[in-house]
């Protein structure tokens, strides 16, 4: 049905059990798989306290159903970021879904990063029936929360007043 946990850390911290950095968690998803005609599978788990800086689906074979199947992508626990719904045909190869509906003119809201105050998933949502096939890629993009005490000998430098 779908892969978890392929991590691309970006560079810019020296202490990866200490000093959080933002992190890209991959996930595969197979829509000819899904056994879920209507409602939401989480597809990850991202905990309380990380600040999610968004998402891209990447579509990487069509779309396809013999119904009004749709699928959508995103958060819907604690936050609200989540893309436009895609029914079959309309998302194809390499098509690029975003948490922010697709437009840069769509709700300011949607584009901006925000906190966790809960544990939150991040989920495929299925309407009206389950899609006969398809696929695509998910990119998650957050800052997790630090592990343990953060303490002056995990910084480069060190500034008081």
């Amino acid at each position: 049905m779908f892969q978890v946990d392929k991590y691309y850390p970006v560079q810019g911290s020296n202490k990866f059990q200490t000093v959080s950095f933002p992190i890209t968690k991959a996930v595969a998803v197979d829509f000819g798989a899904q056994t879920t005609a209507n409602g939401t599978v989480a597809l990850m788990t991202i905990p309380k306290g990380s600040i999610v800086l968004g998402f891209v689906v990447r579509m990487t074979e069509l779309l396809v159903s013999t119904t009004a199947a749709t699928i959508q992508f995103g958060f819907t626990g604690v936050g609200g970021m989540l893309s436009t719904a895609h029914g079959s045909g309309a998302a194809t190869i390499g098509d690029i879904i975003t948490g922010n509906g697709n437009s840069e003119l769509s709700s300011k809201t949607y584009q901006l990063a925000y906190v966790l105050t809960a544990d939150d998933t991040f989920d495929l949502i299925l309407a009206a029936d389950k899609p006969s096939a398809g696929k695509a890629d998910c990119f998650i993009t957050y800052i997790p929360v630090p592990d343990g005490d953060i303490d002056t000998a995990n910084f480069v430098s060190f500034v008081t007043t």
